[in-house]
């Protein structure tokens, strides 16, 4: 089997910044005042006075028809007048009309590969929002699992299937929420929620000393492993889970974390092969340098490498290095830390432990 190319992306090794992630309506029209019947003209003198009218030439244009017609008393003609005049306005309102509409964008404060990140929020209760702008031609297309055929992004149709509420339990890196979607021109707006105040796991790591004790680290372990747990159920291989993809909730004295990212994802069972790898080359693990992978061993590696960067003083793990002996498992950490590391972070494939397995494991205890 070729091995793929892969390009290695250089990450900052110096601190970085620490960023706080702290229709018109109805035409209104005058109620015409109702014409009262005479009772002293009978009907047929009406009659005749119209035909009499119709004889001098004074014939009614098809306008003033019309405009008899919506100035009318009866409801059934006003309904029939109002419910054209809202089709016809929906027709032309766009998503991007919707989305000005309900949100306000302000500030860029992050990007990736895919697109880049704006903050805002919505406009009826000033809930915090992240707007994450992707580019077409960058993304792939999946049909919805609804029966009606609708293709959508493939990361919104991933996001979609997350709102599944046992995700959102306490106790889980929950995935942020997708909120709203919208097609702008070339681009494919998503809308999700922004929890504050937070960080994402590499700056808040950074703030606490460059590493984390062992006991906070565990915290964020057993709910990302949890979360992956729900992630593999679903068939849902994230596919980049990293230190930056990671976002820690800074509101309470206990961590909580947040998935974030799912824009190289994609639907696998956790026992498939695929053959390449979308991920953050430098930390893919080993397999993935032979050209393939397995979603629920790649999740383990994964794992393994966040732990890592949070427990030693170092921003970015390479495999490379670490096969080569560059980079090794700190040996002042617990004997029971140790062993869960040499579980993650096994170079086969095959004696690697699947994610029931590590949740059990004797450190997470």
């Amino acid at each position: 089997m070729d091995n793929p190319k892969y390009t290695e992306v250089e990450r900052k090794t110096s601190p970085k910044k620490k960023k706080k992630v702290t229709f018109p309506g109805p035409i209104e029209t005058p109620e015409p005042e109702p014409t009262k019947p005479s009772t002293s003209t009978p009907v047929r003198k009406l009659k005749k006075k119209r035909q009499e009218d119709d004889d001098e030439g004074e014939i009614m244009k098809p306008k003033k028809l019309k405009t008899s017609l919506k100035d009318s008393s009866s409801c059934d003609a006003k309904q029939i007048a109002t419910s054209s005049e809202l089709t016809e306005r929906d027709d032309l309102i766009t998503d991007k009309d919707k989305f000005e509409a309900k949100y306000v964008e302000e500030y860029y404060f992050a990007s990736g590969g895919y697109g880049s990140i704006f903050s805002g929020f919505r406009k009826s209760d000033n809930l915090p929002v992240a707007v994450k702008h992707i580019f077409k031609r960058k993304i792939t297309n999946k049909k919805m699992d609804d029966g009606n055929g609708k293709m959508v992004p493939s990361e919104v149709a991933i996001m979609l299937k997350l709102q599944d509420e046992s995700i959102h339990s306490d106790g889980k890196a929950a995935p942020v929420a997708l909120l709203d979607w919208y097609e702008i021109g070339g681009e494919i707006l998503l809308v999700m929620e922004r929890p504050i105040p937070c960080e994402d796991l590499r700056h808040y790591t950074d703030s606490e000393g460059g590493t984390l004790q062992e006991e906070e680290a565990k915290i964020i372990m057993t709910q990302l492993i949890r979360t992956a747990i729900d992630l593999e159920d679903r068939n849902i291989f994230h596919q980049d889970i990293k230190t930056d993809n990671i976002l820690i909730q800074t509101h309470t004295n206990t961590p909580q974390a947040r998935l974030i990212d799912f824009g190289v994802s994609c639907m696998a069972e956790k026992d498939s092969i695929l053959r390449g790898f979308s991920g953050t080359p430098i930390n893919a693990p080993p397999e993935a340098f032979r050209g393939f992978c397995s979603p629920g061993s790649t999740t383990v590696w994964q794992l393994g490498v966040v732990l890592y960067e949070t427990l030693h003083y170092c921003n970015d793990f390479s495999t490379l290095h670490f096969l080569e002996g560059d980079q090794m498992i700190d040996d002042e950490l617990s004997e029971e830390c140790q062993d869960f590391f040499q579980a993650c972070l096994n170079t086969s494939v095959e004696q690697r432990p699947n994610l029931q397995d590590l949740l059990h494991h004797p450190w997470l205890r």
